[in-house]
């Protein structure tokens, strides 16, 4: 079974012709359930810098377990690095097993009780760490896109906390 992953990545314009390949869809695609092969309503830019996320991801629901395959398939390509160990808060999601099966792999998931609901941190194979704001499944449309839009900005310096409030 092939996981189609679809980020909306934002760049800058010395950037955008290396990225101008990856496949995108459109915002209103977001809004329906996912058929055969789902898809990650996923925003973000990849040269984070300052800036304490570097995106968004809104999931289909909280299986963290069924949603998270194709999120970190999409973050992985994004960064060209593998992401090596997930990091989620536990009241936020159903509970996930400590190994999460990934192509032919395994990637690390692990739970704290984090201050902010709102955020999954992922470390990736060549060290680097990566925030995302969690939208919530339940979200309203023009919620989650703000939100969405808001994190993924290359000049965000806000936290998820500050994007979208509990």
């Amino acid at each position: 079974m092939s996981i189609a992953s679809h980020a909306r990545p934002h760049s800058s314009p010395s950037t955008r012709s290396a990225r101008s390949s990856s496949v995108c869809l459109p915002p209103e695609s977001w809004f329906r359930e996912p058929a055969p092969e789902p898809t990650v309503r996923l925003e973000l830019h990849t040269d984070p810098g300052e800036n304490p996320v570097a995106g968004a991801w809104w999931p289909w629901n909280r299986d963290l377990a069924a949603q998270a395959p194709a999120l970190l398939t999409a973050v992985g390509a994004a960064f060209r690095s593998s992401v090596v160990h997930l990091v989620y808060d536990r009241a936020s999601w159903s509970p996930v097993p400590h190994r999460l099966p990934i192509g032919g792999g395994y990637v690390k998931a692990g739970w704290f009780d984090l201050q902010d609901p709102h955020q999954v941190s992922l470390r990736m194979y060549d060290g680097h760490r990566v925030v995302l704001l969690v939208v919530p499944p339940e979200a309203g449309r023009r919620t989650a896109l703000r939100a969405m839009h808001q994190a993924a900005d290359p000049y965000n310096r806000l936290g998820p906390a500050q994007i979208l409030p509990r």
